[in-house]
């Protein structure tokens, strides 16, 4: 059984967002939206990988982190603060980086499926960036306070564990955020940062699981039916009409 681990993080200054959900609730079916046929879109496929392997997750521990965060941001202040809003597909998970943060980032690529705000492209792979992640334990330590990984030692000494961290990893999520997957289909707030990529904003307001069932093979754009779609309340674990969802805070100007 995997351990988990809480870190609480008393005051940070990080380009992130945690809003409250809110929105229509809908009894919690197994319906899959659906993928209209008649889709005029070039098929092109695209391979789905994740460098989290199974070998991988047998030697994870979980982190769960708390943020202090200054502010609350409602769907509406999200949408401000979007560069772009969109149905996605993620088609990898390419790797977590720990330099420069406490909780690391995860950096991918995403098919954009269907635009909702914004001046991106359906068809259109991107390059995306998001909180935490999964990541080597001896690498994550390299930029944790020196006192926090003094005591981490201590604790396994006192305790007898004998853990190789540089075979073993850590699993960084923001409480209130959920994990992305390769494969799946989801809202997408976006915001494209100095580097080119864009950062997923919102922790799990920013993120929400479309009822779209999942390829864990390859994937190609789909020409969706909003209509019948639905998003993960990932508070509730419920799901919500999408289209009620667009209609009260979604406007593509």
């Amino acid at each position: 059984m995997k351990k988990k681990i809480v870190i609480v993080v008393a005051s940070i200054t990080i380009l992130m967002y945690f809003t409250a959900l809110v929105g229509y609730k809908i009894k919690n079916d197994n319906l899959y939206g659906e993928v209209k046929e008649d889709s005029n879109v070039e098929e092109q496929t695209y391979e789905v990988t994740s460098y989290i392997t199974d070998d991988v997750k047998k030697s994870t521990y979980d982190c769960v982190t708390e943020l202090c965060l200054t502010e609350e941001f409602t769907p509406n202040k999200l949408g401000e603060d979007a560069d772009c809003i969109a149905l996605a597909t993620v088609i990898s998970l390419d790797g977590a980086d720990p330099e420069g943060s406490l909780i690391g980032m995860t950096d991918g690529k995403m098919l954009i499926d269907t635009v909702l705000q914004g001046d991106l492209q359906q068809g259109q792979v991107i390059e995306y960036t998001k909180p935490g992640g999964v990541m080597k334990m001896s690498e994550w330590e390299e930029y944790q306070p020196e006192a926090a990984n003094l005591k981490r030692e201590y604790l396994r000494s006192e305790n007898n564990v004998d853990i190789d961290l540089n075979n073993t990893y850590i699993n960084v999520l923001i409480s209130g955020d959920i994990e992305i997957e390769s494969g799946k289909s989801y809202l997408v707030y976006l915001k494209e940062n100095a580097d080119g990529q864009y950062e997923v904003i919102g922790l799990g307001n920013g993120l929400r699981e479309l009822n779209i069932q999942q390829n864990k093979s390859r994937v190609a754009v789909q020409n969706l039916d909003i209509s019948s779609l639905k998003i993960k309340n990932n508070e509730t674990g419920e799901y919500e009409s999408l289209q009620e969802y667009i209609d009260t805070y979604i406007t593509n100007e």
